[in-house]
């Protein structure tokens, strides 16, 4: 009986492997490079009854893209770090969705998909032992994505932030130290001046509560051994005439100019309650007293939906 046990389980396997068909394993790898990403803003004003000029539109469509959020056929292939090459099992035509990925807050595991923009989605032919390059990658904000402010320093006054401490400290319009034709905000801590402190106008959102809040900015100085720059936020409530601040994050200084995406979403919803209007609040200082240095800062944004 256990050879006869033997002989029919046998007889069972060489079955299952004639009848199986042979699966091609081979991958085909979809590639996308750090430069894929581009905000397309040409119908942004139309789209969402705006009237943005060509530099509040240049700085809309300013991003820093990360990773690559990739779904095929409805299955996540998980987020991956640009430039990529992903692999893709199949030899069939498939439906590709990919969203852009941010670093929230300036820290390299925190890694949220960008909520504000569509996702890319194409088809593609599978073939084995190839790679398929995607390419430029358009993307364009959601029908319901607002932007509560833009600051590009195109205009020569201060409209959106002012100095929130009496040493006056305030945004100079200037250009760039590496580009004389990008206008650009400066703060200068030089002779007595040790640090600044300054706030933006009130944000209402609509009087709604958003969904996803993020502050976005670039930013670079002359001088980078302990030079940060801090945003915290700022909230007016309806039961107290005091301000309540929140820190969010501290950003080291690059003598590059970097892009930092601030989540202020957790700030406003708990605060939802009974805030009356939130702030902006930037600041930063000389770590050397005796060395002048220059902040400088560019295509500030609050975006919501």
């Amino acid at each position: 009986m256990k050879q006869f046990g033997h002989f029919v389980a046998i007889l069972f396997m060489v079955y299952l492997l004639s009848s199986c068909q042979k699966v091609d394993l081979t991958a085909t790898y979809i590639s996308i490079d750090t430069t894929s990403f581009v905000m397309d803003v040409s119908h942004f004003n139309q789209d969402h009854a705006t009237g943005y000029d060509a530099g509040e539109l240049a700085s809309i469509s300013n991003q820093h893209f990360h990773d690559a959020w990739v779904v095929v056929n409805g299955t996540s292939l998980g987020t991956w770090e640009l430039p990529c090459k992903i692999p893709v099992l199949g030899s069939d035509s498939v439906r590709v969705s990919i969203y852009p990925g941010v670093k929230m807050n300036g820290v390299s595991t925190m890694r949220p998909r960008y909520p504000f923009v569509d996702p890319y989605t194409t088809t593609i032919n599978l073939k084995g032992g190839t790679e398929i390059e995607i390419g430029t990658i358009p993307l364009q904000y959601s029908a319901v994505t607002k932007f509560e402010f833009i600051e590009n320093f195109n205009r020569d006054y201060n409209g959106i932030f002012h100095a929130s401490k009496d040493n006056g400290v305030n945004f100079l319009h200037g250009t760039a130290p590496d580009n004389p034709t990008n206008r650009i905000g400066i703060i200068n801590l030089t002779d007595s001046i040790q640090d600044f402190e300054i706030e933006s106008s009130n944000m209402t959102f609509g009087h709604k509560v958003p969904n996803y809040v993020f502050l976005e900015m670039d930013y670079m100085c002359d001088y980078e051994d302990g030079a940060e720059v801090a945003v915290t936020m700022l909230i007016d409530k309806s039961t107290t005439s005091l301000t309540t601040s929140e820190p969010l994050v501290i950003a080291n200084a690059s003598k590059k100019w970097k892009k930092i995406y601030v989540n202020l979403t957790q700030s406003v919803s708990r605060n939802q309650t009974n805030a009356i209007a939130y702030r902006v609040q930037l600041s930063g200082g000389r770590p050397d007293e005796n060395i002048p240095i220059h902040f400088y800062f560019d295509n500030i944004k609050v975006i919501y939906l």
